[in-house]
């Protein structure tokens, strides 16, 4: 099953803080590895957020 998320968590390599990052437009977690490995690094590990599991400020 693919999952498409706007919004994930992702942990850098030697690092304990968790990171936030929100697309436009949904992505599956393979689009999200891409973006995230261009940009920023390969991260350690990754989550998808729904919409329901977010607290009101990060809406």
């Amino acid at each position: 099953m693919i999952i498409r998320r706007r919004n994930w968590l992702y942990q850098l390599p030697g690092e304990r803080e968790v990171h936030s990052v929100s697309f436009k437009i949904p992505l599956t977690l393979a689009q999200v590895k891409a973006e995230l490995k261009r940009t920023i690094g390969r991260p350690v590990e990754i989550w998808g957020r729904s919409l329901d599991t977010l607290s009101p400020l990060e809406r």
